[in-house]
């Protein structure tokens, strides 16, 4: 059983998934867009308590580990620095 949320945590969940794909996307854009883009990735994607974490074989990962590795090798993604 679902449990309703209020309008406020809606909109906060919401954000959370937001903000979880945004990341995701960001640090492997081409692997993103391979899977075909954002949506596809929330179809694929089972809420945790840390937002969407995507449902991906193990080859997947890899192509998405790679790309980061990829673009932080190249300057490409902000490592805080």
């Amino acid at each position: 059983m679902s449990d309703k949320l209020s309008v406020a945590e809606a909109l906060a969940k919401a954000e959370q998934i937001e903000v979880m794909l945004g990341a995701i996307e960001g640090t492997a854009p081409d692997a993103v867009a391979a899977m075909g883009g954002r949506d596809a990735l929330a179809r694929r994607s089972e809420m945790t308590c840390l937002g969407p974490v995507p449902r991906l074989d193990a080859d997947e990962w890899e192509r998405m580990s790679l790309e980061y590795e990829a673009r932080r090798e190249h300057g490409s993604v902000n490592r805080g620095h």
